[in-house]
């Protein structure tokens, strides 16, 4: 016992002389991503539907206090969708609402690294992390109706404008939200980076799939609004093939308890901006990915490492 409590002294005491000895460097790092989107609000029951993920892509720029914090900005775009047909509720089939929304977000996220990453001579090139925020987004939920795709905001489906319900004021297709992540970064040379995040963001408002209330009553809600507005909010006649079910104000059509999510998953290239680091893609007289390095190099060239300490 007394053999394995020196040996994990040693190991801590070299694990911490080893970070004393990390310069407070700083740097920043450019970057893209790309990967999937998903929704998570009224019209799923789970965190990641695979039928309704849809492309993301977009790019960033960190700028690195250190090895461990940076500071991040972030804009991404994706589409996110859901449909109550591929529930296996029944209450959901019935429903039998849908949606898509375009989603383009610009994030500022505070982004920490432990044990921490250090690419320049690759002192220390993978780290796992985590990151937290705030973000501004557009969204825009659309349905598919009878050969036609249909902006749902400027309807009412759920009485919005309507007088009488004056607590119901249209919503804001432009929204803040509370993003945060996971991820694990992988520095395969001294500038360039391979990483894959999941990123969540947790939005400040209930329509993203244009459903968060009740019902409205159909002849109220067709004098004020349309018959469209009846027709988009409810849906049910189309899944029973007969006449909708008569809801009133008080039948619920969504939780409106609940604020809804989307989320972001994918793998990020960036580009580090360093002092002292050759350029061009990978250093050949720095340490870096073996595969990568014509044999004759690795074989015969002397390393020749720089520093700017």
């Amino acid at each position: 016992m007394r053999i394995r409590n020196l040996l994990f002294a040693l190991l801590l005491t070299s694990a911490t002389s080893s970070m004393a000895q990390m310069p407070l460097l700083s740097w920043v790092e450019i970057g893209v991503f790309g990967g999937v989107a998903n929704y998570y609000g009224d019209l799923t029951q789970d965190y990641v539907v695979w039928d309704e993920s849809h492309p993301a892509y977009g790019g960033f720029i960190k700028y690195n206090f250190n090895y461990r914090s940076g500071l991040k900005l972030d804009v991404i775009h994706g589409t996110i969708s859901a449909a109550d047909a591929n529930s296996d509720r029944a209450d959901q089939l019935l429903r039998n609402l849908s949606f898509t929304s375009d989603v383009t977000e610009v994030a500022l996220v505070f982004e920490y690294s432990f044990p921490g990453m250090f690419p320049k001579e690759l002192r220390m090139p993978f780290s796992p992390y985590a990151n937290v925020g705030i973000a501004g987004f557009h969204f825009n939920p659309r349905t598919f109706f009878r050969g036609e795709w249909y902006d749902l905001q400027p309807i009412g489906t759920e009485g919005q404008g309507i007088n009488e319900l004056d607590f119901r004021e249209p919503y804001s297709l432009y929204e803040f939200a509370i993003p945060f992540g996971i991820g694990v970064k992988w520095a395969f040379s001294e500038r360039w980076n391979l990483g894959l995040e999941y990123a969540a963001r947790w939005t400040f408002t209930d329509y993203l799939d244009d459903v968060s209330r009740t019902y409205v009553d159909r002849n109220l809600l067709i004098e004020e609004n349309g018959i469209l507005a009846y027709q988009l909010s409810n849906r049910t006649g189309e899944y029973l093939l007969a006449d909708n079910i008569d809801f009133g104000t008080n039948d619920f059509r969504g939780d409106p308890t609940d604020k809804d999510w989307y989320m972001f998953v994918g793998l990020t290239l960036s580009r580090n901006f360093i002092s002292g680091t050759d350029e061009g893609f990978i250093s050949l007289d720095k340490p870096g990915l073996g595969c990568f390095q014509p044999k004759y190099v690795k074989k015969h060239t002397k390393k020749n490492y720089r520093s700017t300490f």
